[in-house]
């Protein structure tokens, strides 16, 4: 349960132990019926892991909240308070954050896009918020050439995607908007509103509920921050079909990664490249912050306190668009309004996918950061780390982890 509501993350299950103290390499508490979640977590430290925290919080309590590693190689090591960039699981906050507006507001997801955002062309042709939720919309990336900085410059962004014509008539197809789904949504909040993104979770998330996240990070929580590693491919080992397809002029896929004005990991390393809010992709925090802010959810009393309804939260679980060649990341995708649904492996890339149950919902981060929420087993599942890994989903350190989970259940 919540200790002393609304001021405190969930507490400790009453049953938890600290792991073994023996064990150099990880510290926090784990429930005796998630040891072998905890076992996994441990194991991901034999093979390619540096630094990372988990956390599993089941009716109310946190059942398991382990981390360990290092912040850098050879340099100090990961503590409870330690936060790291989770890229795309920044959508989960800012999908949030939507949804409760959408709430408050008593919007229609149906309602032409238009009436918000006239300069908008893809509102000029019949654009919905629905869209830019599902990742319908045709906003995918930018064709035209950024200036340096262009990401954390939120205005500047809004004009650029005003002016950019859609990669497909609005609502006609999915494909995956990796940075660009938070620059709509931000300004859509913002018109609606007068708030950012990353102000609302702050004021009625954030702070409320003592949740270790942000969009937009404060400087003085910057010397928390382990920086990312980035993945080293070995000389000639295959990057994927999407990079194969960004080396080709013209492709979303070119777009996406070549036309981001200079936005780049060391960017998101330093405290001036992550206090901007970049609504999609900047967020940072820890595996017992996203746990938490998703398990807020499955609390009726803080639902109603954050004016967040029983139909918002379906509007989640429920699985609104599904192809099996999405635009973006040409492979089959499945999406609520704002949130990943389960995406099975395939055959001819069987370490990528995000494989959780039909009614579950949640995000990946780029590299391998995940959270989980499961409404119907009062579940949320969280994953952070520094040394990013291979693979547009989940690799296997993070789908380990789920798959321990559920077998353990």
């Amino acid at each position: 349960m919540l200790q002393n509501p609304p001021m405190a993350c969930f507490e400790l299950h009453p049953e938890v132990a600290p792991v073994d103290p023996a064990e150099a390499t990880v510290s926090g508490w784990v429930h005796p019926d998630y040891v072998s979640v905890a076992a996994q977590f441990r194991n991901n430290f034999d093979g390619v892991e540096l630094g990372a925290s988990a956390c599993v919080v089941v009716d109310g309590y946190r059942v398991l909240d382990l981390w360990g590693g290092q912040v850098a190689l050879g340099g100090d090591p990961w503590r409870e308070q330690t936060v790291v960039p989770f890229y795309s699981c920044s959508k989960i906050l800012t999908t949030l954050v939507c949804h409760q507006l959408i709430d408050s507001l008593s919007y229609d997801l149906d309602a032409p896009l238009i009436d918000v955002w006239p300069e908008l062309k893809a509102a000029q042709q019949g654009a919905t918020l629905k869209m830019a939720l599902n990742h319908s919309l045709g906003l995918p990336a930018m064709s035209e050439p950024l200036k340096p900085g262009a990401y954390e410059d939120h205005a500047y962004m809004a004009e650029q995607l005003a002016a950019q014509s859609p990669w497909w008539p609005p609502g006609s197809a999915v494909g995956y908007h990796p940075v660009t789904f938070g620059f709509v949504l931000n300004e859509w909040v913002l018109r609606v509103s007068g708030e950012t993104i990353g102000q609302r979770f702050a004021r009625l998330w954030a702070k409320p509920y003592a949740l270790e996240c942000w969009i937009g990070l404060p400087p003085s929580e910057f010397p928390k921050v382990a920086p990312l590693v980035p993945m080293r491919y070995r000389e000639g080992e295959s990057r994927g079909p999407i990079m194969d397809t960004a080396k080709q002029q013209g492709t979303i896929q070119n777009a996406w990664m070549f036309n981001a004005g200079g936005w780049r990991i060391d960017r998101v390393n330093c405290a001036e490249g992550l206090a901007p809010e970049i609504p999609a992709a900047g967020g940072v925090g820890n595996a017992r912050g996203l746990a938490s802010t998703l398990a807020l959810l499955l609390q009726p009393e803080v639902r109603a306190q954050l004016g967040f309804s029983e139909q918002a939260l379906e509007r989640l679980v429920s699985l609104d668009v599904h192809t099996e060649l999405d635009q973006t990341l040409l492979r089959p995708t499945a999406f609520s309004l704002g949130m990943m649904k389960n995406m099975p492996a395939r055959s001819e890339d069987p370490d990528d996918c995000f494989r959780i149950p039909s009614r579950a919902f949640g995000h990946v981060g780029q590299g391998g950061s995940f959270a989980l929420c499961d409404p119907d087993r009062n579940l949320t599942m969280a994953y952070t780390m520094n040394q990013l890994g291979p693979g547009m989903l989940l690799n296997p350190r993070g789908q380990r982890l789920i798959d321990a989970l559920y077998s353990n259940l």
